[in-house]
């Protein structure tokens, strides 16, 4: 299928929030930042079986959403994004379905950094989700399982043309999004503590941990972390990367219809500047906070 190119573009309300913690960064370091995110599609093939609506790549761009749904059904379903609740709008991720691909461009490039917690270097975020024992008091499953996981393959480029595949990982599976820290599994009502979508949950943590927890100890597991899929750029011998790509292969199966959502990625920064990109997201949080 075709791919779609696309020029640099930010979404109006993960723009807002970027530019918010950005400004604030800025001026407390005196250095102009870029954005740790997605700054760019350069390329965008849905695929044959993409969920319908859900095909806009710039949704891809900029910041992972922390709440959801202000903008489908007349907002009627609007939501804290939380491990039992992913995105939802067709304005905040964008569907790759059998034989599609999304190619972005990072505005800031990813460096290799054994410092970093974990080796941790980019995070990818989707709109997987745990499935819930009980409701409204989130429990996990006996044997936890993850709904809509995605099957996507995340590889990266130090130059946009090389891609290397990233072992051991899909996107859109674990680890599901946390927007804040304050908020019930299905509340409604915007948080106001966020959490850290550059402090990545452990990746030797698997599926089988989460086994029966409650939310508060699933909370507990994530340590303050917003999720997605950690991603060490160490492991496929690179130092530095410019851009992911994520695909799904088609299983030439007629009878199935995979598919992997995106919402966003985040350049994880030199843990120097990790406090101040954390006071702009608090900026960033109290001026978006609705009344």
């Amino acid at each position: 299928e075709a791919s779609t190119q696309v020029t640099r573009y930010i979404p109006g309300r993960k723009a807002q929030a970027g530019a918010v913690l950005f400004a604030a960064l800025s001026i407390a370091t005196g250095v102009a930042q870029a954005a740790p995110w997605a700054g760019a599609v350069t390329s965008y093939a849905p695929g044959t079986t993409p969920v319908p609506g859900y095909t806009n790549p710039a949704t891809a761009l900029g910041s992972p959403e922390r709440f959801t749904g202000e903008n489908e059904f007349g907002g009627a379903f609007q939501a804290n994004v939380t491990m039992f609740n992913s995105v939802f709008g067709t304005d905040e991720a964008v569907s790759i379905g059998e034989g599609g691909h999304l190619t972005l461009e990072l505005a800031t490039p990813a460096t290799n950094n054994p410092s970093n917690l974990y080796g941790v270097d980019l995070i990818l975020f989707g709109n997987a989700a745990f499935v819930s024992d009980s409701f409204p008091e989130a429990v996990m499953q006996p044997t936890a399982a993850v709904l809509g996981a995605g099957t996507g393959k995340i590889e990266v480029s130090p130059d946009g043309l090389n891609f290397f595949e990233i072992p051991g990982w899909t996107a859109d599976h674990l680890f599901p999004t946390q927007g804040y820290l304050d908020v019930d599994a299905f509340s409604d009502v915007p948080g106001s503590v966020p959490t850290n979508f550059f402090k990545p949950v452990n990746p030797a943590l698997t599926l089988a941990d989460f086994n029966g927890l409650t939310y508060a100890q699933a909370l507990a597991l994530y340590d303050g972390s917003g999720g997605g899929t950690p991603i060490d750029i160490g492991l496929v011998g690179l130092n530095i990367v410019t851009h992911i790509r994520i695909s799904v292969a088609d299983d030439l199966n007629a009878g199935t219809s995979l598919a992997t959502e995106i919402d966003a990625v985040a350049v994880v920064p030199e843990p120097a500047t990790l406090a101040m990109l954390m006071i702009g997201c608090l900026l960033s949080n109290r001026r978006g906070r609705r009344s």
